[in-house]
């Protein structure tokens, strides 16, 4: 039995995914291979065009909304410490609510800041 080299979580030899020379479990391999990409024109395309159905939110990206209508613009790490998820996470949902022009981020001076469309 072997660790995941990202999260640590025990794996059996068939389990393990090996990426970049390390050996990593299920999940943290899809994190790096099924990233989504935010600047995706055809994703934001997409969404445009399927706007006048409900948009159906998970409740991640609900709670990244609220709290940048409340307390935005604010850095990745800022939100993931209030919502109390991961980087990767808080990446993932941002890029849908991108995709669907409901929040963007920008450069203020060398970091990146979110904050609502």
């Amino acid at each position: 039995m072997s660790h995941c080299a990202k999260c640590g979580t025990s794996i059996e030899g068939q389990e393990a995914y090996e990426f970049a020379g390390e050996s990593l479990c299920e999940d943290c391999y899809l994190e790096q291979r099924v990233k989504p990409i935010t600047c995706d024109p055809w994703a934001v395309y997409t969404a445009r065009n399927t706007s006048g159905k409900a948009r159906q939110l998970t409740d991640i990206q609900g709670r990244i909304l609220k709290l940048l209508e409340e307390k935005g613009p604010l850095p990745a790490p800022e939100i993931c410490r209030q919502l109390n998820i991961s980087e990767p996470q808080f990446e993932n949902n941002f890029a849908t609510l991108r995709h669907m022009e409901l929040a963007r981020g920008f450069k203020d001076g060398d970091k990146v800041c979110y904050t609502l469309f």
